[in-house]
């Protein structure tokens, strides 16, 4: 289906909302299709350009001064913002984006960004089911930047789901620290995972900062390969987040990241574990027993929340 079929049966579904205006643009905030002034292509060009890292499925609103009517833009797949005016009721306004997100955003992102041939460059490593930075919006957990791209959205929210799950049940508190990495299996998935927990300030979020995490997923048999090599790994993904906290492309860091857990396992275990490396990253023991300990509590008094069935999370009424 070529683009501008997408763009007319996305602006169809939109008119039910009764919009002013409605409009397309890119994550640089270039319009694909819109109807807005020139005058408001710049204002709304800078809004997106400002949001563009929110994850998928979130939206930003803003009231028009002196009317009724409401400034809508919503992120219906990665780098596609629709906008539209309008003074439909917000929860009709969030279905129709998130009927539109599931029938339309897929086939838009085919039409306008075909997948790239650098990601061909990038060989993907049969021990690792994935490297992801996820995070914690207000309409729910997200998986934000990740590798593999071959992974399915339903294997990506439950990734960033279960990782976040841990600072819902109380794990990461209860241990009196803000950033903190644990142990968790990924049953469904076959796998086990290095889960490192920090915060992304900001003003906009709920107590000042946003939940994030990085995981590290490998499969079960690798379990042993993961903890020889816990603490570089573990060091490597502190130095991650700090670059996402620091605004950097979150993409390129967690290709990086990944590359980086590749050749990790390539490696000799003696290079991880000589004196000169344990003297620069020495063992915790004692917090990696803590952390396991708190693990098999969490699964204890929560067994449902952290090995049931996960399920996507969209928007309210969508």
């Amino acid at each position: 289906m070529e683009t501008k079929t997408v763009v007319y049966k996305i602006a169809n579904e939109l008119n039910e909302l009764r919009p002013t205006n409605i409009g397309i643009t890119d994550a640089n905030g270039t319009f694909i299709a819109s109807n807005f002034s020139e005058n408001s292509h710049q204002l709304i060009s800078k809004i997106v350009k400002q949001y563009a890292s929110i994850p998928i499925n979130n939206y930003i609103k803003q009231d028009l001064p002196n009317s009724n009517y409401f400034l809508y833009i919503y992120k219906i797949c990665t780098n596609i913002f629709i906008i539209c005016i309008s003074d439909a009721q917000e929860n009709l306004v969030l279905r129709k984006f998130g009927q539109i997100t599931r029938d339309y955003g897929s086939l838009l992102l085919d039409t306008l960004q075909p997948s790239p041939k650098k990601a061909a460059e990038i060989a993907e490593d049969d021990r690792i089911i994935s490297v992801a930075f996820s995070k914690a919006g207000d309409l729910g957990p997200s998986a934000v930047s990740w590798q593999p791209k071959s992974l399915t959205e339903k294997d990506l929210f439950e990734i960033a789901a279960k990782s976040l799950l841990i600072l819902s049940a109380g794990f990461e508190r209860s241990l009196g620290l803000r950033e903190s990495s644990s142990l968790l299996p990924f049953p469904s998935l076959k796998g086990i995972g290095l889960i490192y927990t920090f915060g992304i300030p900001d003003e906009r979020a709920r107590g000042k900062s946003y939940d994030a995490t990085i995981t590290i997923l490998l499969k079960e048999e690798f379990k042993k390969a993961l903890l020889e090599r816990l603490e570089l790994i573990e060091k490597e993904a502190k130095a991650v987040a700090e670059k996402i906290q620091a605004r950097e492309a979150t993409d390129s860091l967690i290709i990086q990241f990944y590359q980086y857990v590749s050749d990790s396992l390539d490696k000799k275990v003696d290079a991880f574990t000589s004196p000169q490396t344990q003297q620069i990253v020495p063992a915790d023991l004692q917090l990696k027993g803590a952390m396991v300990d708190e693990i098999k509590r969490i699964q204890i008094e929560h067994p449902k929340s952290l090995d049931g069935e996960f399920k996507y999370k969209k928007s309210p009424e969508s």
